[in-house]
């Protein structure tokens, strides 16, 4: 296994008066000029709807494991809550049966799952004292799941489906998680990322700044298929458009 506790994660005269009352008929003349584009024309995407474009956007998603399309048997049938205590620096790696689990543990650390070709699907910070409060993904029979040195004790819980508009941070179906629709989605608290993927199609990347007053709300269309992940904040709340 690659060694992860090197992943770790890595922004005043009459002149004076003259040249005022010409500088002020220049501004007026070209705010009124019908070739000028407004201030919302000339907002990027990031402005408009806070999604994040170009190399920094692939920065920050990295390299994306086709594995974050795979759905679990959502019945859970084999699934058990797993409890660990973490009494090593290196961590520990955990076994867990195949299902989806709400991952939880403290004081804080990384979780690391892989594929069975040992490449990474997914990691997060997770804890209470640090990063987000619990991390929801399925487990297929072949990942590997690692928990590093930062616990002192990490929990595994088996979790049933159902349709919510409001998600914590790991990766969630549309049409089995969340209803397709039109959304407008913020956060009360916290700042991470939401990230949607779809087969065939570039992801998307929007930032997600916490507040109810100050914080960023985004508009968003979501179709039966595509696979959301909610990334570095604990909660992200969707509000259904109403046209």
């Amino acid at each position: 296994m690659k060694n992860t506790l090197q992943k770790w994660f890595e922004w005043t005269g009459g002149k004076m008066g003259s040249s005022i009352l010409i500088t002020s008929c220049l501004l007026l003349l070209s705010g009124c000029h019908p070739l000028q584009k407004s201030e919302s024309d000339k907002l990027g995407p990031y402005e408009k709807n806070f999604e994040i474009v170009g190399p920094e956007k692939d920065d920050l998603i990295g390299k994306v494991n086709p594995a974050i399309f795979k759905t679990v048997d959502r019945s859970n049938k084999t699934a058990e809550q797993v409890d660990r205590e973490v009494f090593t620096q290196d961590g520990i790696k955990v076994t867990l049966q195949p299902g989806r689990y709400a991952i939880s543990g403290y004081p804080a650390g990384n979780i690391f799952i892989y594929d069975d070709d040992d490449d990474l699907v997914i990691r997060e910070i997770v804890g209470h004292s640090g990063g987000v409060g619990s991390l929801t993904v399925d487990i297929e029979s072949t990942y590997t799941v690692f928990a590093d040195g930062g616990y002192d004790h990490v929990s595994f819980i088996p979790v049933q489906t159902q349709l919510t508009t409001d998600l914590n941070a790991g990766i969630w179906d549309v049409g089995l998680d969340i209803e397709s629709g039109d959304y407008i989605f913020g956060s009360e608290y916290g700042m991470g990322y939401l990230e949607i993927h779809e087969k065939g199609k570039d992801p998307v990347l929007y930032e997600v700044i916490g507040g109810n007053d100050t914080g960023s709300r985004s508009r968003v269309k979501l179709t039966e298929g595509q696979k959301l992940r909610v990334t570095g904040i604990s909660l992200v709340n969707f509000k259904p458009v109403k046209e």
